[in-house]
């Protein structure tokens, strides 16, 4: 059966800033080289200048940006958020410490089932949520990159920074989706990321846990299970490529996560 955090460290992530900084870091990484003039220079102010953006624009899409070590960052940044929560678990009897799914669950697992789709009110996501949540899905892509991403031969082909990037927009992202519930009281509405204070207080209740929302996700127990998966593949990368000891980063951006 899984097993849900607990309730002290759900409320500790639950909390605003720690909700602001997941929200902001995600946000201004993916966003920063669409944004115009003046929004960047509100960002700057605020200290959210990201040092590494993970997309910049491209004839018909937004492209992963593969060689300037945001995907270092991105694991990074999320290994620091594994910490924090273990740190808060000193070693709890009854959940000692954050671990990450050894394979990533199959279709009617007991522990994990696929929450089925809903009707959100938008096609383009009924259409997303149906086909990420699929058996089809799973097999014909899923199992693909669990392989790829764990295998040594095609690691030690890739930088962590160029892993990092290739996980975050693919498996990751999807794994979100694929586990994502009914948003519950709904879908929170966006923001100008320039005035993230915007964001109503009634969204920090500790209900709201939706895994599709930067906002949430991390307040959501199944969250740090697939985190502690892809955590799991920066000491594959490490072995595949000879790396003893601590990894040399390069990508270290936290932003203004509480505590550092």
């Amino acid at each position: 059966m899984a097993q849900e955090l607990p309730q002290y460290v759900i409320d500790m992530m639950a909390d605003r800033a720690w909700r602001m900084e997941h929200f902001l870091w995600h946000e201004v990484r993916n966003g920063w080289l669409f944004f115009d003039g003046p929004t960047q220079s509100a960002l700057r102010g605020l200290g959210w200048e990201p040092p590494r953006p993970a997309q910049r624009p491209g004839p018909n899409r937004p492209e992963i940006i593969l060689d300037n070590n945001s995907g270092e960052a991105f694991l990074y940044m999320h290994r620091q958020m594994l910490g924090a929560v273990n740190d808060r678990l000193a070693g709890d009897p009854q959940y000692p410490r954050i671990e990450g799914w050894k394979s990533i669950p199959r279709p009617r697992d007991a522990d994990y089932p696929v929450p089925p789709a809903w009707d959100s009110g938008d096609n383009n996501l009924n259409n997303y949520l149906a086909d990420v949540k699929s058996d089809a899905m799973f097999s014909s892509r899923f199992v693909p990159w669990e392989q790829q991403f764990s295998d040594p031969n095609y690691l030690r082909t890739v930088t962590l920074g160029e892993l990092g990037a290739r996980i975050e927009f693919s498996i990751h992202n999807q794994m979100h989706m694929r586990w994502c519930d009914v948003p519950q009281p709904g879908i929170r509405p966006d923001v100008d990321p320039s005035n993230p204070d915007a964001v109503d207080t009634s969204w920090d209740s500790p209900t709201y846990n939706w895994l599709g929302d930067t906002y949430s996700s991390h307040v959501n127990s199944v969250f740090w299970k697939l985190h502690g998966w892809v955590d799991d593949r920066i000491s594959d990368w490490a072995s595949a490529n000879g790396v003893l000891g601590e990894i040399r980063w390069k990508g270290t951006w936290v932003g203004k996560m509480p505590g550092h």
